[in-house]
């Protein structure tokens, strides 16, 4: 089965949820500022992330795996660590002057932007190695559905960094969705490493109790505002 519609059909469905849930009335500057968000942090994270992995001689997964086990867990945490700093940083500074309802938009836009770019990623990388992207409906099924809620996970955290900044408690928000993006993250780079579908599946669970939990509690919060009053800040 041709893998690549599966996760853009994942991330639709999700903007279909929340359309669905209430949010008809699209906030397409602040879809727009996700988008540029996703990028800066992409810009920002690679480098990061990479550098001092270059620097010790590390090369690829095999490198890591020369080390041992305590290494690949040293270089998921680390991984999984820099991907939550920097997104949850850069979507911090982004909403912290912005209402609970913009949040959730600019988390949209960073979660669908990732989406179409883990796609592109994929089909390049396809097109200059030569290898399939056929796969069994069954992971092309999981890949639609961690999308999904991969999607509503940013639009949460979205929404939840908007309404610590707005009602002081922006530096613990952020901590704990940092630290909650970051066992998510490191989980998903253990998986790719090691190759441990019982990993992966965990992480695909954890992801999504993470996003229900906090669609759940921020929710409310996003409707609770008119969201035509606000215009975007650039």
């Amino acid at each position: 089965m041709y893998l690549l519609p599966f996760p853009i059909l994942g991330g639709l469905l999700a903007w279909t949820t929340l359309y669905f849930l209430g949010f008809k009335r699209q906030k397409w500057g602040e879809l727009i500022l996700g988008l540029v968000a996703f990028f800066i942090a992409i810009v920002v994270q690679s480098p990061i992330q990479q550098l001092p992995l270059l620097g010790i001689g590390i090369r690829s997964n095999a490198d890591v795996l020369a080390r041992g086990t305590a290494f690949v867990v040293a270089v998921s945490v680390w991984l999984g660590l820099i991907a939550g700093a920097v997104q949850e940083g850069v979507k911090y500074f982004l909403v912290k002057d912005k209402s609970p309802n913009a949040g959730l938009f600019i988390g949209l836009g960073f979660g669908i932007t990732e989406v179409f770019f883990i796609v592109g990623t994929a089909l390049a990388t396809a097109l200059a190695t030569g290898e399939p992207l056929d796969v069994p409906a069954s992971a092309a099924v999981l890949s639609m559905v961690e999308r999904y809620f991969v999607v509503l996970f940013h639009v949460g955290t979205g929404v939840y960094l908007a309404y610590a900044a707005q009602n002081g408690f922006g530096k613990k928000g952020l901590i704990a969705m940092i630290g909650l993006h970051a066992l998510i993250d490191s989980l998903a780079a253990y998986y790719q490493i090691m190759e441990s579908e019982p990993v992966l599946y965990g992480a695909e669970l954890i992801t999504a109790l993470a996003a229900l939990g906090l669609l759940y509690y921020t929710l409310p919060k996003a409707k609770s505002e008119p969201a035509e009053e606000e215009k975007v800040i650039w």
